[in-house]
């Protein structure tokens, strides 16, 4: 089948595939989605060549390297038969690379908190043709991968899994619409942080849509979790320990001190707060249980209906110390999760406030994701590292015997 006119080459289609697996925007993933795309660029401005001068053909490429700033690039670069034809947006002959500031601009076109319409201004200002098709191909791409996210099969078994929703609107028409981010962060038994699922859903925050994103974990393969951590929302807690009763339920610690400055008051909640201190230093388990019962029965004359949630919580609140300490901060908060949603709330902002679609979202979202997966997150933390044998005998005690 003869390809459209506008299709990118099939190995410069593959070469934009292999670069997005590997993700990054590290070091390593910018130089090459860099270099993929001005490629991309390259045979868009040929195909214009070629529709104008109709007695010229295509012959084919060859490989050139060049520097944007300090940052080597690799480019394929398109030839035509009557060897008339050079892209513009090529450095001048002689020369080896883009001067500093338009690596600057090129860097930023595949920063998270720029849209299509910054990247397209970028090029302008480098006096470069720009093909809206190629630029929106790259968008897609990551607007693609984000979504095979939330479909890709999954381990059977974790460590750690970490959820938690996000608020933000999106633009629809001449409106704004509430979207909420539905987000799940694993904590594979190699000590790694990943995104196993981020699905940005209408409406607010809502136990339906949690429950069908947890039981699409489950489709997709997850089996085995030793600890959940979430926020105390309304009904999930009955919803998490159904579908995973095996696991270790932890409530955030964080959520429930935001909660406590609103039910307690700020005198109330500085003492909850210094009490829970005391208690998150605890070594026994069973003795953070009394000083819970303390703090409940400090805080009760303020707010007795949040006070009776905690104390019939209490086990879900102390899971954490039930764990090695090195990893008790961790796992006692949703702040995995916060990763994500900390790069989500600077893309708002950067974008007025909202997200001028759906698609943006998702684009941004799949950068951002990328962006922690292939660099703080692609190392072990500390912490981790020095629980992890022990964790992941206390996985094989508590799953032993189990398919």
């Amino acid at each position: 089948m003869k390809p459209k006119p506008n299709d990118p080459p099939a190995d410069l289609q593959q070469e934009v595939d292999r670069a997005l697996a590997r993700g990054g925007l590290d070091q390593l993933g910018t130089r090459e989605l860099l270099g993929v795309l001005l490629s991309c660029l390259f045979h868009a401005e040929r195909r214009s060549h070629l529709e104008q001068t109709v007695d010229d053909k295509g012959n084919g490429s060859y490989e050139r390297g060049v520097n944007v700033g300090s940052l080597p690039l690799d480019l394929e670069i398109p030839r035509t038969r009557s060897g008339e034809f050079r892209p513009s947006q090529l450095p001048p002959r002689y020369q080896r690379g883009y001067g500093d500031s338009a690596g600057a601009l090129l860097q930023q076109l595949v920063a998270a908190s720029r849209s299509m319409g910054a990247a397209r201004e970028a090029l302008r200002g480098l006096e470069l043709p720009v093909s809206e098709k190629a630029l929106e191909g790259v968008a897609q791409h990551f607007i693609e991968e984000f979504e095979l996210r939330n479909t890709r099969p999954l381990d059977t078994d974790l460590l750690a899994l970490f959820i938690d929703g996000k608020y933000v609107e999106v633009r629809e028409g001449d409106r704004l619409r509430p979207s909420c981010v539905y987000l799940a962060v694993g904590l594979g038994r190699d000590g790694k942080k990943r995104v196993l699922a981020c699905q940005a859903l209408p409406g607010r925050e809502s136990l339906e849509h949690w429950k069908s994103v947890l039981r699409s974990l489950i489709e997709r393969g997850l089996r085995n979790i030793l600890l959940l951590v979430q926020d105390d929302f309304s009904g999930l807690l009955a919803v998490t320990k159904s579908l995973f009763p095996t696991a270790d339920v932890q409530l955030c610690i964080v959520h429930a001190q935001r909660n406590a400055k609103t039910h307690l008051g700020k005198t109330g909640a500085a003492e909850f707060n210094s009490r829970l201190r005391t208690i998150k230093a605890s070594y026994d388990p069973e003795l953070a249980g009394g000083q819970w019962e303390e703090l409940c029965q400090a805080c009760e004359k303020d707010s007795p209906t949040f006070i009776a949630e905690l104390r019939k919580k209490r086990e879900h609140y102390l899971a954490f110390l039930r764990y090695p300490e090195q990893v008790r901060r961790t796992f006692s908060t949703t702040n995995a999760v916060e990763a994500v949603n900390g790069q989500l709330e600077i893309m708002r902002r950067n974008n007025g406030g909202y997200f001028s679609s759906a698609d943006n979202l998702k684009a941004r979202l799949g950068i951002a994701i990328e962006r922690l997966e292939n660099g703080r997150w692609n190392r072990v933390a500390v912490s981790v590292s020095s629980a992890l044998a022990q964790l992941n005998a206390m996985f094989v005690t508590r799953f032993e015997g189990q398919s």
